[in-house]
Parts: C-alpha cells; structure tokens; sequence
C-alpha cells in the first residue's frame, strides 16, 4: 500500500520536483550573482507555468510566464566583469551594478502592488476558479516587481522576497504543493544571505567609488 502511494505521489509531483530544483539553483546562483541563474530560472519557471495552472492558480502561472520571458532579459542584462569592462566606452548604461531605491519608490511601488492586486483579485474571484484570487494576487504583483528589481540590481529586492516567501508557503501548504512550500522556506534564508551579501557588495562599491571621486 505504501507503494503504491509513493508511486503515485512520484508520477503527480515529477514536474514539481524538477521545478523545485531548478528554481532553487536560480536563487542560489542569482543571490551569488552569477549569470547562470537565468537559464536555470528559465527552467523552472516554465515547467511551472504548466504545474500552477493545474492548481487553479492563474496569477502564479502567469507569473511565471512573465519569469521566463525576464529570464531571457536577464541573460542580457547580466554582463561578465569582463564584459562590462570592455564595453565601458561604447555602451556605459549597460553596466549593471547594485543600487537602493529612495522610501518614496518603495511608497510608490507598494501603493501600486496593492491597488493591482485588489484588481485582479476581484475578477479572478467573480469571474473565474481561481483559488485564493486576493492573495495570489499580491503575492503575483509583488513577485512581478521583486524581480524586476532582481534584475536591475536594486539592493531591497531581497527585503521583498523574504516577505513573499514566506507568505507563499501558507498559500503552496494549502494547495498541497508541499516541494514547492518546502522550496519557499529555503527560498526565504536564501533571500536573507543574497540580502546581506549584497549589501556587502553594494558597500564596497560605494567605497571605492567614493576613493576613485577623491
């Protein structure tokens, strides 16, 4: 009997588990600044897209259309040291380093995810299946904004997706996506050391610049 459970929790939560996996290779490499973390984003993402849908949740699923089309702009964005060095003189706005955003920005872009989700979360939940409409809501419009700022190198972003984790897991919990509400707990220690290692990084930057104006 205990077989025959194992078997058919296998077969259902394949996709999950390879989506998990890539996901969390993703974060690492992203928290490290590596570029490999793009396509392994690419990955994961797109596997669910397919898994969420089958769960009812529409916002997660389209979230993940959106990641995998962010991923290719990431690829792009994310140039080498190498790279950005030789490309100083033709194309300087291309160079990416870490920055922080003003309160105001954050004041505005909360405002935003907010007014957004109570949007959206009132159609899904008049209009379609969608399980929890207002909290995948919130949790999709601030993932669509953590990963923009992922990708541009805001430092904060981190701050952002500790809170989104965390909420995640209840919402995966709930839909019985126990890999991916596991992912979701690591995903939040992930984001407090990408956090602090950015920082750190962000710091340095700061200092050096400072010396070189001088």
């Amino acid at each position: 009997m205990l077989l025959n459970i194992w078997a058919e929790l296998s077969v259902y939560s394949i996709p999950e588990i390879v989506a998990v996996l890539a996901s969390l290779t993703y974060v690492i490499l992203a928290s490290r600044e590596h570029r490999g973390c793009w396509p392994a984003g690419m990955i994961g993402s797109s596997i669910y897209v397919v898994v969420f849908f089958q769960y009812q949740l529409y916002m997660d699923s389209a979230l993940n259309i959106f990641y995998v089309v962010m991923a290719m702009y990431g690829w792009l964005m994310w140039k080498n040291r190498q790279s950005e060095i030789d490309l100083v003189a033709a194309a300087p706005k291309n160079i990416t380093s870490i920055k922080q955003w003003h309160a105001i920005k954050h004041i505005n872009a909360i405002a935003v995810i907010l007014l957004l989700s109570a949007l959206s979360g009132f159609y899904l939940d008049n209009y379609t299946d969608a399980a929890y409409p207002y909290f995948d809501s919130l949790t999709t419009w601030s993932s669509f904004l953590a990963t923009w700022m992922v990708v541009n190198k805001i430092l904060e972003t981190w701050l952002y997706w500790i809170v989104i984790d965390a909420a995640s897991i209840y919402l995966y919990i709930n839909k019985e996506l126990y890999f991916t509400a596991l992912l979701f707990g690591l995903y939040v220690i992930i984001a407090t050391y990408g956090y602090l290692h950015w920082k750190k990084l962000y710091q340095k930057n700061t200092h050096e610049t400072l010396i070189a104006n001088n």
